[in-house]
């Protein structure tokens, strides 16, 4: 295809998915009302208060998925962008999609989730061939073995997957996360050449703005797990296909310099839902508990904490995934330890601040109850002491 059929193809995917998903919630949502299909609050780790449906994902999986079927092809064609590939990642977003609402509808335990989102990656990353091919010197790493690639890339993909589920925990912030990695991942697809994955970033980006229209604070909907998994599986794959698209020669070189430095931004791009993700494990190992196991420790469970509404936090989170790209695009000519030690840096310097704002706010708050307790108290004694007067 010459340039501008190229770019009116993009434009019709991004338009399309975003219509579907612009059509399609609504009537979710009515449905999941009629039917009494909703997330109940606990009053303890979920922070909505009224009753709310949480099958977003169907919404978001209809736009996605009739449009890749429309417009991407599994063989090159003149008229449709080519992607050989198309059904594996088709067959894992389906098994991921159906694992995700039998949980949002009946519950499954996060084993068979885990098992699930296994079965997904070896579907892509063994079968299609997407896997990364090297970690050009990552800890003195370079090229990786076929099957060390492949069981690499299924651990990586595995984890995107859950990261991204795992950050869908207020209104819009697993949506627009999704957005900006679809947004980044497809800008670098589009100049990399590889218009058939980019098709899919592009059109996973329309989908999930037209659930975000219903999904920003005070949601409709939620996205729920029918949602979170696939979405998740999908853009950890994207990720891998950016860096495995680079090649010295394309229009991407103007901004990214080199393959080392597309490992660099790709993994920026992830950056706030891996950090989260990573963090949170590690305090439930060190606690003693199951990595899986819900709690209240979140990024945005602290800047809730911290004094922020949903929609700010959401703002903060995106705009510090924002600065990790670009500090990333600073740092990618850099030895590729030191650019990914600086990104660490600047993460762990924005969670300190996070941290001590938090633990002002909490300290505040514990302070004002003290004062008010104590002003009952002396309410009480007084009022005690009138009645033995009387």
């Amino acid at each position: 295809m010459v340039p501008y059929q190229t770019y009116l193809l993009y434009l019709t995917i991004f338009m399309d998915g975003l219509i579907l998903s612009l059509i399609s919630i609504p009537r979710i949502i009515y449905i999941a009302k009629k039917r009494k299909l909703f997330d109940v609050p606990d009053n303890k780790r979920k922070l909505h208060h009224t009753i709310t449906p949480n099958i977003g994902g169907m919404g978001i999986f209809f736009g996605y998925i009739i449009t890749i079927a429309l417009f991407i092809s599994p063989e090159s064609k003149p008229e449709l962008s080519g992607f050989p590939q198309l059904h594996f990642i088709i067959a894992s977003s389906f098994v991921l999609f159906l694992t995700g609402l039998y949980d949002d509808l009946a519950s499954v335990n996060p084993y068979s989730k885990f098992i699930a989102q296994f079965m997904a990656a070896v579907i892509t990353i063994y079968f299609a061939d997407i896997h990364l091919t090297s970690l050009h010197g990552i800890f003195g790493i370079y090229e990786l073995p076929r099957v060390v690639g492949i069981i690499f890339s299924i651990v990586g993909c595995v984890f995107i997957t859950n990261a991204i589920n795992l950050i869908d925990g207020i209104d819009g912030l697993a949506g627009s996360i999704t957005v900006l990695c679809s947004l980044c991942l497809g800008i670098c697809l589009v100049a990399g050449g590889n218009v058939g994955a980019a098709c899919i970033a592009i059109s996973l980006m329309g989908a999930t703005i037209g659930f975000l229209r219903f999904n920003i604070a005070p949601a409709k909907i939620f996205m729920g797990d029918s949602g979170s998994l696939f979405v998740g599986f999908n853009i950890s794959v994207l990720a891998i296909l950016a860096v495995n698209s680079y090649h010295p020669g394309s229009p991407l070189t103007a901004v990214v310099h080199s393959e080392k430095g597309m490992l660099i931004v790709a993994l920026s791009i992830l950056f706030v839902p891996v950090f989260d993700s990573f963090r949170v494990f590690i305090n439930r190992a060190r606690k003693g508990r199951s990595p899986f196991m819900a709690d209240r420790t979140h990024l945005h469970h602290l800047l809730l904490d911290a004094g922020f509404t949903h929609s700010e936090t959401v703002v903060i989170l995106l705009l510090s995934n924002i600065l990790i790209i670009t500090i990333a695009l600073y740092v990618q000519d850099e030895n590729i330890n030191i650019a990914l030690a600086s990104i660490i840096l600047v993460a762990m310097a924005l969670f300190s601040f996070l941290y001590y704002t938090r633990h002002k706010r909490l300290a505040k708050n514990h302070a004002l109850v003290e004062q008010k307790n104590d002003g009952n108290t002396v309410e009480t004694e007084s009022t005690q002491a009138f009645s033995s007067s009387k």
